[in-house]
């Protein structure tokens, strides 16, 4: 019966990593606001919740191969992240865009507190492939791992810290370029 169980909340892992791998390709090839403060939020949660899940693992502390693939991991990750972001393509809100956005916040009564941002940003293909590059290698440190006995390598903590990472290598390229775009006079 236990077994049973672990075998059932180990696929219902898998499939909320499927959903997410997924849902993340589509943003990536979809218009979306730059809402800069609201990037922040997502992978915030999922790296608190990555590094409770490290130490309550049991593996601290860890061993100099684990933190050197832990090095390599969080290298992958704000690498291919900061790679995304600057490879966004930034253009002004769209009217149509603009408008459901002033919708969804009046229905929301969140009009007056939250500005409406005034770009949309679109990664594309790229963003995309980088995106599997960063998860191809957290799995590339998993299996390392598994044969050089790291075992922090191989946990979900580790895996939701990379994507934590990755988020806001993101986030913060993308804010570092939306802001730089604001500030230049028009021409």
């Amino acid at each position: 019966m236990i077994l049973e169980l672990l075998e059932a909340t180990g696929r219902l892992q898998e499939l909320g990593a499927l959903v997410y791998v997924v849902y993340t390709i589509v943003q990536e090839l979809r218009w979306r606001p730059v809402e800069t403060t609201i990037e922040w939020r997502l992978p915030g949660i999922i790296g608190l919740i990555g590094i409770v899940s490290l130490l309550n693992t049991g593996l601290l502390p860890p061993s100099g191969v684990d933190l050197a693939l832990l090095a390599v991991a969080v290298v992958a990750a704000v690498g291919s992240g900061g790679a995304a972001g600057m490879l966004t393509r930034l253009r002004p809100l769209t009217e149509t865009t603009r408008a459901k956005l002033e919708e969804r916040r009046a229905r929301r009564g969140r009009g007056a507190r939250a500005g409406i941002p005034e770009q949309e940003g679109r990664t594309g293909w790229v963003g995309a492939a980088l995106w599997i590059v960063t998860l191809s290698a957290r799995y590339g440190i998993e299996l390392l791992g598994e044969h050089l006995d790291a075992r922090i390598a191989e946990t979900t903590g580790l895996a939701l810290l990379v994507v934590a990472l990755y988020e806001l290598g993101r986030s913060g390229a993308i804010a570092w370029r939306a802001g730089r775009r604001e500030s230049q006079p028009a021409s």
